[in-house]
This record gives C-alpha cells, structure tokens and sequence, in this order.
C-alpha cells in the first residue's frame, strides 16, 4: 500500500479525530485542521506516540482565502493532496417550526455547511487529480430524504450538501478526482468522545423529557437495525472511500444510517 497525504478538516471533532486515527493506522500521513490549533497539534501529538504521521493547521474553512492559503502551504510541504476529508459541522437549530423560526436561525442550518463546503473545494482541488488522483468526501446526515417538521435549514442544508457533492463530482471526474458524501445517522458513542452534537440534540431530548444518551437509545429504535451506526464504523468507511477498492465510486451518496434512510 501507497502512503497517502489525508487532509481533515474539522479534525478534532469526534467524526474528525477517529478519521484521522484510521488512517494513520493504515500508514497514511495526516494533516489535522482545525480553527483551534493546540487541540489539533495536541491529536496529532498523540498519533505521533502511537507511531502514526501526523501534522495540524489552523484552518477556518468559513475563511475562503486563509483556507485556500493554509491549504496550498500544507500541499507544498506534502507534495501534494490525495484525500480531503470534510469533517466539519456547526451548530444550527433542530425543533422550531417555521413560525417560530428566524431567518438567521434556518440559515445556521444551510449557510455555513455550503461556505465550507466551497472553500474546501476550492482550496484543496489545483493540489489533486492527475495520475496521482484524489477523493474528496464529505460527511452529511439523515435529513436530506427527510419531510419532518421543526428541521427547515437542517433538511436544506443536507440536500444543499449532497447535490453540491453530486455536481461536483461531474466537473472533477475529468481531473481523476471523486467525490463522495456518507450520510450517517447519529453516531452511537460520539457524545461520549465529546461531540458538540450533545448540545445540538439536547433541546430536543428535553422536549421528550429525556437526557441525551437516553434520546439517543429512542433514535436507534427508529432504524431498521435498532442501533445507530458507532465512530469506528464512520471512520473506516471513510478509510475505504478513500481508498482505490472504491475507485469507480464518485457523485454517490454512500448510506451509513442503519436502514434509517433507504437510498
């Protein structure tokens, strides 16, 4: 196996970080961004102990232009970029219905997943592609094949990422370059490894009166497997997108919702 360059972006948020460890097990050298640099060098510290390559920089992908600057540095250093992975999420609301909803609130949930998702792109593409290939995956969650209320900007903002991944794909093919997104359900254990989403699903869990592990058990009631997908299971399948047995993969939707969605 070729050792590749990965990139992370959001590399130290819990999808981000068991991403990284993923590939730095397969031997792959990993570049961990982040908008808070210590946690990131604090990440790749730790990989660097357990024998992995790793390397952070300071990226705040809503930024365009240090994007695209901390981006091209990093290429530089690397020689080049073979797997972006995009890894970032903000917090946005999930519960007001329309009415109660303010522009600015059902924009959190489209605006900034878009933003960053274009700048990704935009920076990391001119250092891919060619013999060498690339993929870029990006990760979204259930609400795109969703019709559910009080989720307006979250099920916009989904849809918003999977058809941009999709159009995106057809103008890079040509280049060597794939574009994947994994949809996945709540992540079983990410709460634990101290995922931001504990704040995200809160005001709905205290809606039901539950806490959010206790919210999470009902979420896995609702899929076909009656469990939610886990970190390690996110992060490998990241691992095999990127990896040439996927190779004929690209403008797919890879589903990793434990049957939640169908398609």
């Amino acid at each position: 196996m070729t050792a590749k360059t990965v990139v992370i972006y959001g590399g130290i948020g819990a999808i981000g970080a068991a991403t990284a460890w993923a590939f730095a097990r397969e031997g792959h050298r990993v570049w961990l961004g982040a908008r808070r640099l210590a946690r990131a060098e604090r990440l790749a510290g730790a990989i660097r102990s357990e024998g992995g390559l790793a390397e952070a920089f300071q990226a705040d992908v809503l930024d365009g232009p240090a994007t695209a600057k901390a981006t091209a540095r990093l290429a530089g250093e690397a020689g080049g970029i073979d797997t972006v992975v995009n890894a970032t999420s903000f917090l946005h609301d999930q519960g007001k219905e329309l009415a109660d909803l303010s522009l600015d609130e059902f924009q959190a949930g489209v605006t900034p997943y878009l933003t960053a998702l274009f700048n990704i792109s935009q920076a990391v593409t001119p250092h891919m592609g060619g013999d060498g290939g690339g993929v870029i995956v990006t990760i979204t969650a259930p609400a795109a094949k969703l019709a559910v209320p009080g989720h307006l900007g979250h099920i916009v903002g989904c849809a918003g990422s999977e058809a941009f991944a999709r159009a995106l794909a057809s103008e890079l093919g040509p280049r060597n370059i794939r574009v994947v997104c994994l949809r996945s359900h709540a992540i079983s254990d990410a709460v634990a490894a101290g995922s931001f989403t504990a704040e995200l699903f809160a005001p709905k869990a205290r809606a039901m009166g539950l806490g959010v592990q206790d919210w999470l058990g009902g979420a896995s009631a609702t899929t076909m497997l009656q469990r939610l997908p886990t970190l390690a299971q996110v992060a490998g399948t990241i691992a095999f997108l990127a990896s040439d047995q996927a190779g004929a993969m690209t403008g797919s939707v890879v589903n990793l919702t434990a049957g939640f969605t169908t398609d």
